[in-house]
């Protein structure tokens, strides 16, 4: 077998700027064109507006306008003036965007592409039809004619192409592998074997287009397939651009209770979050073991996981629990609960058929985590748990909340730059910020005692995101949430309102990631 030969520690970290740049290309293809398109981005680029004069203007929809001109703040090619109520953007005056306004037409090809490439991932032995060729032929020769220009927008638009191109396929790949790693050549292989013929033609050409066959550079960005499964997975929103920025506010949420999920692709996004996740979790590992080793008398029953999955997370801390602390040499004694709490019925399923097949005991319970008052009323109906007597856990789930307009007006001006929509209306920033404050004050009663043990992703000031071009993949988070109703605020602003709800942060366990600098992901252990 010939394995992928490994970089320098400086090629990479250039090979990972281009990863995360990749990434906001995917979101960038989508949205660019609607609002170039729409003539919104040709106004904003010449006299700039207030979103809401410009929303009014081109028949928009303000909360997703203001999220789709924050995504080019954060790039360096628009600056936002905001207030509370009032986001007025302009042109970088500093700038020199010539360069990318003179590429930003070739963003149509990546949408192009990206429309007849959604979903193929699920469908790898189905043919790549004439029209899907085309289209993913004019994007390669975008890519290729930027090949050469060594100014800053003409490499980063490339890149932002490249995105485009690569992500469909890069993904198809990794899920047919499977969960592991592309680590061979003649893993590439075999998953190639298994696409329709007129696909494996057509990625021979890509990979020749770009220079990846069995080259350094291709080896790495096959190995971290799974880092665009996330991005990826949202892609259908991405194509929805037209109809979240200039028609139905509520087009994302066209489905009947219990109907699948339309805005994201759910079982890619598992997918790709595993990998990345598995990163936070030795943190998760460390807070858990210095509770599970205090005296028993002082430990939590059990464990509540809201937004429990699959159950992958809970049975990885129940393994931690018995093999690595006190708790688990008294087991018989004093038995673990374990409670996966899920608004996903079918996560529920899941998660009661792993831990069946890992022979562990659970309690599984229907909840919402916007409700935890109701959450505590069924754990006790039904299984005899006191939610308060456990200590609870959580990944990546508080900012995909419902929201819910606050009950109180904040005094205080607001400290988040975000963009946040629910249903196409722009969310005013101290709302949000305020809306969470009260979101967490309803656990307050229910981790005094034994904690809330939370990793959180967040956004970053569009400036932050400028400087930190390759080192985050900000654009794409903000996409990703920004049109989909979630509210991923700044980590200050987040502690911030942590802290006026009541909940005290232990500083040895929090951590950052980055831990230097503007971060996008927190871990907090929580107390009242």
């Amino acid at each position: 077998m010939t394995p992928f030969e490994v970089p320098s520690k400086d090629v990479q970290r250039s090979w990972r700027a281009d990863l995360f740049t990749h990434l906001d290309g995917l979101a960038l293809c989508g949205v660019v064109p609607v609002l170039a398109e729409g003539g919104v981005l040709d106004e904003v680029l010449s006299a700039g507006g207030d979103v809401d004069d410009l929303a009014a203007l081109f028949g928009a929809n303000s909360g997703y306008l203001n999220v789709g001109l924050r995504m080019l703040c954060s790039q360096g090619i628009l600056q936002a003036h905001r207030g509370d109520d009032k986001v007025n953007y302009m042109p970088r005056l500093s700038a020199d965007t010539g360069d990318w306004v003179a590429q930003k037409d070739l963003y149509t090809h990546g949408r192009a592409w990206m429309e007849h490439a959604v979903g193929m991932w699920n469908d790898p032995e189905t043919p790549l039809f004439q029209e899907a060729q085309d289209a993913l032929a004019n994007l390669k020769d975008a890519v290729v004619s930027l090949q050469g220009h060594e100014t800053k927008w003409s490499r980063r638009a490339r890149t932002h192409l490249e995105g485009a191109l690569v992500a469909p396929w890069l993904v198809a790949l990794g899920t047919i592998h499977g969960t592991e790693p592309l680590t061979h050549w003649d893993d590439v292989d075999a998953a190639v074997g298994q696409l329709h013929p007129s696909k494996q033609k057509a990625w021979r050409e890509v990979v020749a287009a770009l220079g990846w066959d069995r080259s350094l550079r291709g080896g790495f960005f096959l190995r971290r397939a799974s880092a665009y499964g996330v991005t990826t997975s949202y892609t259908q929103t991405f194509l929805w651009a037209k109809e979240l920025l200039l028609g139905e506010g509520n087009h994302l949420w066209r489905t009947e209770p219990g109907e699948a999920e339309i805005h994201v692709d759910r079982t890619l996004n598992v997918w790709g979050s595993g990998g990345a996740h598995k990163a936070y979790f030795t943190h998760l590992d460390n807070v858990l073991k210095e509770v599970f080793n205090k005296p028993l008398d002082q430990q939590p029953r059990g464990l509540c996981d809201m937004g429990c999955g699959n159950g992958a997370l809970l049975l990885h801390l129940q393994d931690v629990i018995a093999s690595e602390t006190l708790r688990g040499q008294h087991l018989d004694m004093h038995p673990l609960m374990l409670v996966g709490a899920d608004f996903n019925q079918e996560a529920l399923v899941a998660t009661a058929d792993h831990f069946m097949q890992k022979g562990v005991e659970g309690h599984f319970i229907w909840g919402d985590i916007g409700d935890p008052d109701q959450l505590a009323i069924d754990l006790y109906k039904k299984h005899d748990i006191r939610l308060s007597e456990l200590m609870s856990v959580r990944s990546f789930l508080d900012h995909n909340r419902v929201y819910n307009e606050p009950i109180l007006e904040r005094p205080d001006p607001p400290k988040s730059t975000g963009a946040y929509a629910f249903r196409g209306k722009r969310l005013r920033l101290r709302n949000v910020e305020q809306s969470l404050k009260e979101h967490l004050m309803k656990w307050s009663p229910y981790v005094a005692e034994h904690g809330l043990l939370v990793i959180e992703l967040h956004t970053v000031a569009p400036e932050d995101a400028e400087q930190l071009q390759g080192k985050l993949p900000a654009t794409a988070y903000d996409a990703t949430h920004g049109f989909s109703d979630q509210y991923i605020l700044e980590i200050p602003v987040y502690d911030a309102m942590a802290e006026e709800a009541g909940l005290r942060s232990d500083d040895a366990a929090g951590r950052n990631f980055p831990s230097h600098g503007a971060a996008t992901v927190s871990l907090r252990y929580f107390r009242a």
